[in-house]
């Protein structure tokens, strides 16, 4: 597991004691107890049950459980193809992810089906959060909201007659400003959960210490809101200068930018910001298997490979260039 973004649980003898439709309605107090620690910290956290919806609808009102889950997948077809609805709908990698059922032959089973998932018992699942502290930062405290509103946003997206006209009815607002003390822990937490969007160049230990000692450096930050909500920091440019040009030496995006098409205008946006200074701008990029849609947005963006090295160029002129939509409102500060 590379980072616990979602945790999926099953219903009747893991988050229940029993069977609800036996009758058997007492709450596994270990089970509530690890989901009141995963709300606080941000996790995500979605339902995988063999029950009918009806009765997952009652479980779901009785213990006051409406807005906790930000998926549920309920019937009779296979666990493993609830487990992968759930993924593909909130684009979370199975490695980023932990199934928990109090029973050995569905962990097993998940687990054989579902390559790199993590499927934990509730004691498994309660000692690594344990051994992994997270430091919560206001947009990681208030993720499953976000999704929750995502969700109401697509509901909306697919009720519209013309997109574009729903997407200038968001009032989508990025805003570009310089990076300050306060954002370092954002900061690391996107560097951390970032993988689509990420360079994959610097280790998380360098990143973070780079940060930290960026002095005279060019930092961005870029917030995200609409009328479905506040994103907050969804995105970090950490450039440094040398004689010939300025080097992305950090960059990273929140994935949610991807699900609203946003991730090219968050880019150009953080490298059009009037303090970005520069004639021509380098970077790396390394694959770490999963980010090949970042080095997709930076060649929209105008990057090119540059013969002979292993870095992308970028001139002014053709950043310039590059279009934007006119639904998308950026200020800078």
């Amino acid at each position: 597991m590379r980072i616990l973004k979602l945790v999926i649980w099953d219903l009747d003898q893991t988050i229940l004691s029993g069977i609800f439709e036996e009758g058997d309605e007492e709450l596994n107090s270990a089970a509530t107890r690890v989901m009141a620690r995963l709300q606080a910290r941000g996790t995500l956290q979605a339902l995988a049950t063999h029950n009918p919806s009806e009765v997952v609808e009652t479980v779901l009102k009785k213990y006051g459980w409406s807005g906790l889950f930000v998926q549920t997948e309920a019937g009779l077809i296979p666990k493993v193809a609830m487990v992968r609805r759930i993924l593909d709908t909130l684009s979370i990698s199975p490695l980023d992810t932990a199934f928990v059922d109090e029973d050995a032959f569905e962990r097993d089973s998940i687990a054989v089906q579902l390559r790199g998932i993590s499927a934990w018992s509730i004691e498994r699942l309660e000692t690594y959060l344990d051994n992994n502290k997270d430091v919560v930062t206001p947009e990681g405290s208030r993720r499953h909201e976000m999704y929750i509103e995502e969700q109401a946003r697509l509901r909306d997206k697919e009720a519209a007659a013309d997109y574009v006209t729903f997407l200038r009815r968001c009032n989508i607002y990025i805003t570009i400003r310089p990076y300050a003390p306060e954002d370092a822990g954002r900061a690391q937490e996107l560097l951390v959960r970032t993988h689509r969007m990420n360079l994959g160049v610097l280790s998380l230990d360098e990143a973070f210490h780079r940060l930290g000692r960026a002095g005279g450096d060019c930092v961005m930050i870029a917030e995200m809101k609409d009328n479905y909500g506040d994103m907050g920091r969804c995105g970090v440019l950490h450039l440094s200068s040398r004689p010939d040009a300025a080097i992305v030496e950090g960059l990273a995006i929140s994935c949610r930018t991807r699900a609203r098409g946003l991730s090219l205008s968050m880019l150009v946006g953080l490298l059009r910001h009037p303090a970005v200074k520069f004639q021509q701008l380098r970077c790396r990029y390394i694959s770490n298997g999963s980010n090949r849609p970042l080095r997709m947005v930076l060649m929209a963006a105008g990057f090119q490979p540059d013969p002979g090295t292993d870095e992308l160029v970028l001139r002014t002129e053709r950043l310039a260039a590059t279009p934007l939509p006119d639904w998308i409102h950026i200020v800078y500060f």
